[in-house]
């Protein structure tokens, strides 16, 4: 078993509100002005007990089963979200449409680093998003936090959905290339010498249970192994190893 430095794990919940809407809009094709549904989503937050501070939403909702819009709720200076307005029917000058919790990149960096630093680490020098965060169970995001000069990947993965509330886990990473480093150096304590290189088919994510698959190469040899993680403890993972059959 092989212990190694990873990242943090977490819980972040994100403001909630309602899930489908309708609202009535005119012309030949029926379209929603991006003034009247920032207005209707403002609306429908505060019947459902959520006081925004501002709804923006920038585009037009066009009536088209499929169509989609964003809108860009503050709750607080340091709480905002991106909901997704699907359009899920259309009769005659009635749009029916639902809303889909989500986080933006800058939205879900800012909401990376609060976790960092609320759960008891430092507070993150930068916070790198590749990509936003759907609000969908099992949807992922990676994310790179920097602290102290050191950069740690990390995976935001969506537990839980309620209305225009999302629960997220931020869970520690290893990289490709981190565990392939990791995975020769427990080889070499226990064979006469060390394997010449290793090759995993991508990153260990630190989620009990998670496994990754990787080549081992001595002289001309090779060996395919599995990496199964067995535990989770704060900022590190811990995980197994065997020949996969």
């Amino acid at each position: 078993m092989r212990r190694v430095i990873g990242s943090v794990a977490a819980l972040a919940a994100v403001s909630a509100a309602v899930a489908g809407c309708t609202l009535d809009a005119s012309g030949a094709v029926a379209t929603v002005a991006g003034a009247d549904l920032q207005s209707d989503v403002a609306e429908r937050l505060t019947s459902a007990g959520e006081q925004p501070q501002s709804v923006t939403c920038k585009d037009d909702l066009v009536g088209e089963v499929g169509q989609t819009a964003r809108c860009v709720v503050v709750m607080s200076p340091t709480n905002s979200f991106e909901p997704v307005v699907t359009v899920t029917g259309v009769d005659g000058a009635t749009i029916d449409y639902e809303m889909t919790p989500a986080l933006s990149e800058e939205q879900l960096e800012r909401a990376v680093a609060r976790l960092v630093s609320i759960t008891g680490g430092a507070p993150g020098d930068s916070v790198s998003c590749l990509s936003g965060l759907m609000g969908v169970i099992g949807a992922v995001a990676n994310c790179d936090v920097t602290t102290a000069g050191v950069t740690m990947r990390r995976t935001a993965a969506v537990t839980s959905v309620e209305g225009l509330m999302m629960n997220f886990d931020l869970n520690p990473v290893l990289t490709k290339t981190e565990v392939e480093v990791s995975l020769l150096d427990e080889l070499a304590a226990h064979l006469a010498r060390r394997p010449d290189s290793a090759e995993c088919a991508g990153n260990l994510e630190g989620r009990p249970g998670a496994t990754v698959d990787c080549t081992v190469v001595v002289g001309p040899d090779s060996a395919a192994f599995i990496l199964t993680v067995t535990a989770v403890d704060g900022t590190k993972i811990d995980y197994s190893y065997a020949p996969r059959v």
